[in-house]
């Protein structure tokens, strides 16, 4: 193989050390090791750099970080550098506040063809959970049986179901989503036209996956994560000028995005 990894693992972090480190913590007991990590920053925190510096040396895994500066909504360009940098042959893209269940990153990596665009959901911890799992540190809390008893939602997205193979072929969301890299290049990356979150980072990338012929299948009982509990802003203006842009660019039905990992 020319890559020195199987897989790439993408996080797309901003701020929250606290969730980075149980991410690693949990990137630690994963039961697939051969993949890289890269933590893509939209920012250039100080902190961050010296927390992963820290962790480098406790870490079994290689750690890349990448930054830029925090101007605005520039995930798409941020994801595009860490394409740039990853050594691996198979992208797995994950979002800053998502705690990894231990068989993560084999599901993902078992599932490997060249044909496939493989994503699953999300667990939603409530936020008394996500402060004793940020206090304790202790993975014992998400637990199915534990979970139960909290005011966790999308509960059913917690169930390990290896062999249970979901129908649903539409949903791709940018916290859970695998690819071949090449794929990825191939479609031209993520479209940087997309300057608000919610369709450029996900919906847009699997519209134009599809129009390679690239398959869309979801991993829902595979691929399982916990989403961190915190506040979000209101995103109702970014829904709308996303999905007006994501509608414009449907309409062209191209493939390939100008304005995306290699500019003209």
């Amino acid at each position: 193989m020319s890559h020195k990894h199987k897989a790439s693992l993408i996080i797309a972090v901003y701020k929250r050390i606290d969730f980075l480190e149980l991410i690693f913590q949990s990137i630690e007991i994963q039961t697939f090791r051969d993949f890289e990590v890269i933590v893509a920053e939209d920012d250039c925190s100080p902190d961050v750099s010296t927390f992963i510096e820290q962790m480098r040396d406790k870490c079994s895994f290689t750690i890349n970080h990448i930054s830029q500066e925090d101007n605005g909504f520039r995930k798409n360009l941020l994801l595009n550098k860490a394409i740039a940098a990853a050594e691996g042959e198979y992208l797995v893209f994950i979002d800053g506040d998502c705690i990894l269940h231990k068989d993560f990153m084999k599901e993902h990596i078992q599932s490997v063809t060249p044909d496939i665009c493989l994503f699953g959901r999300r667990v939603m911890l409530d936020s008394v959970t996500a402060d004793k799992l940020i206090e304790s540190k202790n993975f014992k809390l998400l637990s199915i049986f534990n979970l139960l008893f909290t005011k966790t939602r999308q509960l059913e997205c917690a169930i390990h179901l290896p062999f249970l193979i979901s129908r649903r072929n539409y949903g791709v969301r940018g916290c859970n989503f695998s690819v071949l890299k090449d794929k990825m290049i191939e479609i031209n990356g993520f479209d940087e036209d997309f300057e608000r979150p919610l369709y450029g980072e996900d919906t847009d990338v699997a519209r134009r996956l599809k129009l390679i012929g690239v398959r869309l299948k979801c991993s829902k009982f595979q691929t399982i994560q916990y989403h961190m509990h915190h506040s979000v802003k209101d995103r109702g203006d970014d829904w709308k000028i996303s999905k007006a842009l994501y509608i414009k660019k449907k309409r062209e039905g191209k493939s390939f995005c100008e304005n995306g990992y290699i500019k003209k």
